[in-house]
């Protein structure tokens, strides 16, 4: 309903915008039509002596309307108008348009005003069974959307419980409209269920229970704030109690009370001539007979001039029982005749049957007469009702069937539901299972590729290890010969030579220093060789250190960053094995990788120590912190600590979030 609703908002929203240019302009500048039928309804309200010519009329100009959405809200007021009428045809015409048309809007809250109106209307014609099931219709569409209209709608059906007798049946549903008009503060809604549960202890004999709801009516219509009518209807209540019980004074002023009101013949005349009714029906029963008479025909009076029919009835068995009382059988069976009369036309079956009760006592010669009609027509009232409560039954036990059967097809759907997206889950399970495996085979494959070729790179390097170290041994060897033998050799040649006392020309003795000179040229360019040979061992041994420095370099230059190398060159480098120094190499090219991709980092300080027993690795960044670039560990974290596990060191990252990143690793050099 809540596009209803909307659009019943829009078009006051509309009314007033136009109204108020209307009052700008002192011109009326509605849309015609709109205009037309809301005179029309207007003058419905207003004429009582031939209203339904422009109900017709009003009908003809919705129909023409172009806009369904204010069709349907101006069918739907028609027919909450016409609701409580006679004339069946034009409510039925109305309200049946208004649920086409909530049907085609899908506004199930529309849906269940149709049927609400169903409810009114047949419950005015005291078809209670049909009522009934269309107060339940329009329960169905409200419970789950509307709260309010779903406790009306039980206190609806609570109260044709109650017309029927089925007084606990009634008083369920009265405790389920309360339990959820409580929550919302529904002071009014509350009053009328309070007071129909008093009217059912009422009616059960539980007084004291029937005065503690009438009581608790009259608190909730204090906290409404609008008594009106409604606190002379609950003080007429009360004083009917009160008048059960036998406590007259209590009731007659109560019924003073109310007629104080000098408003309520205006407001509400019927209202006025049952209390002043029940005034002097108490008086009856007191035994004060003084006025009694004429307060009795001043409410007949008041009903008659309103048409209340069954108004009319009660006076009238009131009246053959004060003329009873006082021996005037004459007007006794007049008034009774009269009653029993207008029952049975009305199908007010318990007045006519008090009816023929008053004239068994009052006409001795048809008093088996009259016994014998009571006596059928109670039969008959005693069935009407059982065949209403059996209907009433089979709607709840049909209601309750569908709603098992309902239940069963939710379970249902929800099995085969269930069971299918456990069917499927299997499924998706055993495909991730399987693609879980192919990828876990491929990986080990791909780690045991990797094993192999790490372990034909080991090889090679060792092989290349031992080519180079054979190789520096052979320079070292040439090198000591050269500088120990040769060298030695020659220098011992040319110092001899230069003692010999040579004589001869003077050329020839130049030719001689000239030669020895030479000799001493060949000896500096032989100790040259041999220390050469030495260098290039000793740069053998620092080699690795040197391939680190080109390495940072190499990352300080593509990351644009500046770079602390501190070495610690102690120790004999060509010791430590090459599988160590080839993982060392590797996790050092990683993080300065990690830093270049993830830190944005401008200061990179970089400590490599080495001593007998281990070798450590300190690097530092001030770039965004651990918690941003190793959240989540990628693959580079991963082989850093790999290869520190398989080397037998400790792995330890400290990050600060955007203050930078500190690693340390540890590893033993026996490994």
């Amino acid at each position: 309903m809540k596009l209803f609703y909307y659009l019943r908002a829009l078009c006051l929203v509309k009314a007033i915008f136009l109204l108020l240019i209307g009052c700008n302009n002192n011109i009326d500048t509605r849309p015609s039509t709109d205009k037309t039928i809301d005179s029309l309804v207007t003058l419905y309200k207003a004429n009582s002596t031939s209203p339904n010519l422009y109900i017709l009329q009003a009908l003809e100009q919705v129909e023409n309307l172009n806009d369904d959405s204010l069709k349907m809200i101006y069918y739907t007021d028609i027919a909450y108008l016409l609701a409580p009428s006679r004339d069946s045809s034009l409510f039925k015409k109305a309200n049946e348009a208004a649920l086409l048309l909530a049907k085609r809007f899908k506004d199930s809250l529309g849906i269940g005003e149709v049927y609400w109106h169903y409810g009114i209307h047949y419950m005015e014609r005291q078809q209670y069974g049909e009522s009934y099931q269309n107060y339940k219709e329009a329960l169905q569409y409200f419970r789950k959307k509307d709260p309010y209209y779903t406790a009306k709608m039980l206190y609806n059906m609570a109260l044709i419980r109650t017309h029927i007798k089925d007084y606990t049946g009634g008083e369920v549903l009265v405790y389920k409209s309360i339990t959820i008009l409580l929550p919302q503060k529904k002071y009014k809604q509350l009053y009328l269920c309070h007071n129909l549960f008093g009217a059912i202890y009422e009616n059960l004999h539980e007084y004291e229970q029937a005065f503690y709801h009438y009581e608790r009516a009259m608190e909730y219509l204090d906290s409404w704030g609008q008594k009106g009518v409604y606190l002379l209807d609950i003080q007429n209540n009360l004083g009917v109690l009160y008048q059960k019980m036998g406590r007259y004074d209590k009731a007659v002023a109560l019924f003073n009370d109310a007629l104080a009101n000098k408003d309520i013949l205006a407001k509400d005349p019927a209202l006025y001539a049952r209390i002043m009714d029940n005034r002097a029906y108490s008086y009856f029963l007191k035994g004060d007979g003084e006025h009694i008479g004429v307060d009795f025909y001043h409410a007949l009076q008041i009903r008659d001039s309103i048409d209340n029919k069954a108004g009319i009835v009660m006076s009238h068995i009131h009246l053959a029982e004060y003329y009873l009382e006082h021996q005037d059988s004459l007007l006794a069976v007049q008034h009774a005749r009269q009653a029993f009369q207008m029952g049975k036309v009305l199908e007010l079956n318990r007045d006519a049957l008090n009816a023929l009760l008053l004239l068994a006592k009052v006409d001795s010669r048809n008093r088996e007469t009259y016994l014998s009609q009571h006596i059928a027509l109670n039969e008959n009232l005693n069935q009407e009702e059982r065949r209403v409560r059996d209907k009433f039954t089979r709607i709840a036990y049909e209601t309750e069937t569908y709603i098992e059967e309902n239940k069963r097809l939710t379970r249902d759907k929800i099995i085969i539901v269930g069971g299918a997206t456990a069917v499927v889950l299997i499924l998706l399970l055993l495909i991730a299972n399987y693609n879980v495996r192919a990828k876990n085979k491929a990986l080990a494959f791909e780690t045991e590729q990797q094993k192999a070729n790490e372990k034909i790179y080991l090889l090679t390097l060792k092989q290349q290890e031992n080519l180079a170290k054979g190789q520096l041994q052979e320079r070292r060897r040439i090198s000591e010969d050269l500088h120990d033998s040769i060298l030695a050799r020659l220098f011992g040649i040319r110092l001899n030579w230069a003692f010999l006392d040579v004589v001869g020309p003077g050329s020839a003795i130049a030719k001689h220093r000239e030669y020895l000179q030479e000799l001493q040229q060949i000896e500096k360019e032989i100790r040259d060789i041999s220390h050469d040979l030495r260098n290039e061992l000793y740069l053998s041994q620092t080699q690795y250190i040197q391939n680190l420095r080109k390495l940072v370099k190499r990352w300080e230059t593509q990351g644009n960053f500046k770079v602390v190398l501190e070495i610690t060159e102690e120790g004999i480098w060509e010791q430590i094995n090459s599988y160590l120094k080839t993982n060392i190499y590797k996790i050092l090219e990683e993080m300065l990788h990690n830093i270049v991709k993830h830190a944005s980092a401008k200061k990179v300080k970089l400590v490599l120590k080495a001593n007998n027993s281990f070798l450590s690795l300190y690097i530092e960044d001030d770039g965004i912190g651990y918690s941003k670039r190793f959240a989540e560990p990628g693959i580079g974290i991963k082989n850093i600590k790999s290869r520190t596990k398989k080397m037998g060191g400790t792995y330890m990252i400290e990050g600060i979030p955007y203050k930078g990143t500190k690693i340390y690793i540890s590893v033993p050099i026996k490994y």
